[in-house]
């Protein structure tokens, strides 16, 4: 259970986001498997079907995992940006308030 206090490494989302991106790239470098394959390529038409039956489902998953990694990246330099300008207007209002409330950046 929480105590309550805030603990975030803004550097370690940082490197999360760009990490998850780079994995959503190396994906889409790898490009779709489009090519037929032939009778008798795999042996049995079992096979054959089973690796059909794939191809189609990664498609589709293929895309969910696609949104899924951006919309993650997305939130976590979200979170990055958020917090980052929170700390740097905190440190302004203290300094704002050090120096009497006469500005000071």
């Amino acid at each position: 259970m929480s105590n309550g206090d805030l603990v975030l490494s803004l550097a370690g989302l940082d490197d999360l986001a760009g990490q998850l991106r780079s994995i959503k790239q190396r994906m889409d470098d790898t490009g779709q498997v489009d090519r037929k394959l032939g009778n008798g390529e795999l042996g049995s038409s079992a096979a054959f079907d089973a690796m059909e039956d794939f191809m189609h489902g990664w498609k589709d998953g293929r895309k969910e995992i696609d949104v899924g990694l951006e919309n993650v990246a997305k939130m976590a330099q979200e979170i990055v940006d958020k917090m980052t300008k929170l700390d740097v207007d905190l440190r302004n209002a203290v300094r704002k308030h050090e120096k009497g409330g006469k500005g000071g950046n």
